[in-house]
């Protein structure tokens, strides 16, 4: 039965290359939508991508280490709840009940949140984590100010069956299950964009469940010596190559939907297992340990809650009128806005309740 490795009691002890690894995917999501239209060519949307193949891994590294425990399912639900659930229904609250008071007071088109109406009719759809499948059939709109937390949602529902499959399965067999359920994620967006809609293929759970699926298939592989051994070679050719990365990230959304997204998260988990393993080339390591990114993986979740928000309101501020300068004053403004809030949410708000997860200790 493995003990504690980590200060708050949790099973895997921290990797600060993932640290950076994490902070990147942040800092991709921040820029896509603070640097809209002058990014808008390029993929940066995928840090959500990246994002997923990083929880996959990690999730699942946590569950195969603890599988044999009586208490499995108690500490993962546990732990997992304190990190996710009070942050995020406190913004959901907040926005909820704000939208509710612009409406009845019929303010929210001079406050610039139409859609507030929306947001009060559907929030079931958020308080139930299935914000994503509300968007993949009605669009972002149905659920405008908080549509970017999809991804969130979806992350939850593959959390809520992967550990019975975990806890069943072998390892072979479940390295198995992961790469099926990628390869059925890539055919259903696929057949989706061309018979449903673009909506359906981006937002609905079954058509994004790849990314996650494959970085538990690397969760998989690196818990095995034989495995790892066998996939190394792959592993450092990635890390070293981790320019293609930069590639992919410049195709078209269309192709992605196609199963570009799909060879985008295999990149992706070869990148984190490159870093997991230190295959990286040195100069992309010490950029995954610099301060920056450390400090934006740090406070990741809280930035990627609040960063979309606060950039749809700075957004109508365009000081110049030039589109290049206006997305620096964007993403300087959006950037240091989402990391002061996230930073104060850290020390008044996440922090009292992951305290909790002494009580939910691997000991």
């Amino acid at each position: 039965m493995p003990e504690a490795v980590t200060a708050d009691g949790g099973a895997v002890e921290r990797v600060s290359t993932l640290d950076g690894v994490r902070g990147l995917a942040v800092t991709m999501v921040l820029l896509y939508h603070a640097g809209q239209p002058a990014l808008g060519g390029l993929l940066l949307q995928s840090g959500v991508d990246l994002f997923f193949v990083l929880s996959g891994f990690l999730i699942t590294t946590i569950l195969l280490r603890t599988r044999d425990r009586s208490d499995y399912f108690r500490l993962f639900y546990g732990r997992r709840a304190v990190r996710i659930f009070p942050l995020y229904y406190l913004v959901l609250a907040v926005f909820v009940v704000a939208a509710s008071i612009m409406v009845r007071y019929g303010v929210q088109n001079d406050l610039g949140f139409p859609e507030a109406q929306q947001l009060v009719d559907n929030q079931w759809w958020g308080w139930l984590y299935q914000i994503n499948n509300l968007e993949a059939f009605y669009g972002e709109q149905a659920f405008a100010g908080l549509a970017h937390l999809w991804s969130l949602a979806i992350e939850e529902q593959f959390y809520l069956l992967w550990p019975l499959l975990v806890l069943r399965a072998r390892r072979r067999l479940l390295l198995r299950i992961s790469i099926a359920i990628a390869v059925g994620s890539l055919v259903l967006r696929a057949v989706g964009y061309v018979t449903i809609s673009e909506d359906f293929a981006y937002y609905f759970t079954f058509c994004r469940f790849d990314g996650l699926a494959l970085g538990a298939a690397g969760a998989v592989i690196v818990s095995s010596p034989e495995l790892t051994a066998r996939w190394r070679p792959a592993i450092a050719w990635m890390g070293q190559r981790w320019w293609i990365l930069l590639l992919l990230i410049l195709m078209p959304l269309s192709v992605a939907l196609c199963g570009g997204f799909t060879v985008l998260a295999v990149a992706y988990l070869g990148f984190v297992l490159a870093a997991r393993e230190g295959l990286l080339t040195p100069r992309v390591t010490g950029w995954l340990h610099g301060r920056f990114l450390g400090q934006m993986g740090k406070y990741s979740y809280a930035i990627y809650v609040f960063s979309v928000p606060i950039a749809q309101n700075v957004e109508r501020v365009t000081p110049t009128n030039v589109q290049l300068f206006d997305m620096v004053f964007h993403i300087a403004v959006v950037g240091a806005a989402s990391y002061g809030l996230a930073r104060l949410s850290w020390v008044l708000w996440e922090q009292p309740w992951l305290r909790l997860k002494h009580r939910m200790a691997y000991t």
